[in-house]
């Protein structure tokens, strides 16, 4: 898989899990995150040499703040 193929994958999948993320049952929220956080840690893992780590704390409590670091990772490769 390209590493934008990558990219479009996770975003897909943290937009399916909003939904999730905002329930107000606590169990399907618990797991929701953590599925999200799984999304995060493997976009850091796959750029390592693309996104510096330190964005990493940002993007666990900031979706909006990741799927625009998503984009803007998909450009660099577009243009790189």
């Amino acid at each position: 898989m390209t590493p934008i193929a990558s990219i479009y994958e996770i975003q897909s999948a943290v937009l399916d899990l909003q939904r999730y993320r905002q329930s107000k049952d606590k169990v399907v929220f618990v797991r929701a995150q953590e599925r999200y956080e799984q999304w995060v840690d493997r976009f850091f893992r796959e750029n390592v040499k693309v996104v510096e780590p330190e964005k990493r704390n940002i993007c666990l409590h900031d979706v909006d703040y990741f799927l625009k670091l998503l984009e803007s990772t998909i450009e660099y490769y577009r243009f790189n």
